[in-house]
C-alpha cells in the first residue's frame, strides 16, 4: 500500500482528471478535496474494517485524516484544489480542538451551514487566483485563507465546540478518542506514538494513559450492564 508524506506543514495542488490516477492509497497528513467541477465518489476504509462511499459534486468539501485508506471515482472530469497539512500544524496555527475534531473515524464530506458555505466559496476562489497567480505575500494569504478554510471546516463538524476548557481535562478527551479511534490500529497506540502526539512528558505518560484506560474500562462496563 503506498502511504505519501508530507515534507512541508501545508501543500495546495490544483488538479484536473478525468480517471482519477491513484488508486488506494494514503497519507500521513489532512487532505481536504474541494470539488471544482465534475461528479464522482471517494471511498473510504474506516478503523473497523468496513468501507464508507461518499458521493462528490461542484462546491463539495471532502475531509481525509491521516492514514485512512482512500480512492477516488470520477464519473465525469473533476477539477481539485488538494489543501494538505501536518497534524501538527492544526495545533501549532489554530488549537488542539481544531485537530480533534478533523480526526474523525473516516473520510467525510462536509455539510456547511448555508452561510458558511458562501463565506467557503469565496475563499477557495481566493486561493485559486493566488495559486494561479503567485506575486508578492502570495505565501501569507495563502496561509491565511487556508486557515480560514479549516477553521470553517471545523465549525460545521461539530457545532458544540467549547470556547473555554480546561487544558489538562481537553488533553483527556482527545486522547480518548484518538485510542478509540484507533482500537484496530495498534501501531498507532504504542506509548512513544501517542506521548509524542500529545505531548506528554515521561512523568505525565503512565499517568495520563492509565487515567484514558480507566475511563474505556468504566465506559465498557457500564454499556455491558
Amino acid at each position: 500500500m503506498w502511504k505519501e508524506n508530507l515534507y512541508q506543514p501545508v501543500e495546495i495542488l490544483l488538479r484536473e482528471h478525468d480517471t482519477f490516477p491513484i488508486g488506494e492509497h494514503q497519507h500521513s497528513f489532512f487532505e481536504m478535496a474541494y470539488i471544482l467541477e465534475g461528479t464522482g465518489s471517494f471511498v473510504v476504509n474506516s478503523v473497523n474494517g468496513g468501507k464508507e462511499h461518499h458521493n462528490y459534486c461542484a462546491a463539495d468539501l471532502c475531509l481525509i485524516p491521516p492514514n485512512r485508506v482512500h480512492l477516488f471515482r470520477i464519473c465525469s472530469h473533476s477539477r481539485y484544489l488538494f489543501i494538505r497539512f501536518t497534524e501538527n500544524y492544526v495545533t501549532d496555527y489554530i488549537n488542539r480542538y481544531a485537530e480533534g475534531a478533523l480526526d474523525i473515524q473516516a473520510g467525510y464530506c462536509i455539510r456547511f451551514q448555508q452561510s458558511d458555505a458562501e463565506m467557503l466559496h469565496s475563499l477557495i476562489g481566493l486561493i485559486v487566483r493566488e495559486v494561479s497567480e503567485k506575486k508578492m505575500m502570495s505565501d501569507y494569504l495563502l496561509n491565511c485563507y487556508v486557515n480560514s478554510v479549516i477553521v470553517l471546516a471545523v465549525r460545521n463538524l461539530s457545532t458544540s465546540a467549547p470556547e473555554h476548557d480546561n487544558a489538562d481535562s481537553s488533553k483527556a478527551q482527545y486522547m480518548l478518542k484518538y485510542i478509540r479511534q484507533h482500537i484496530h490500529q495498534p501501531e498507532l497506540l504504542k506509548l512513544n506514538i501517542v506521548a509524542e502526539k500529545f505531548h506528554l512528558s515521561p512523568l505525565m505518560q503512565a499517568v495520563s494513559l492509565n487515567g484514558i484506560l480507566e475511563r474505556i474500562s468504566n465506559s465498557t462496563s457500564k454499556k455491558a450492564g
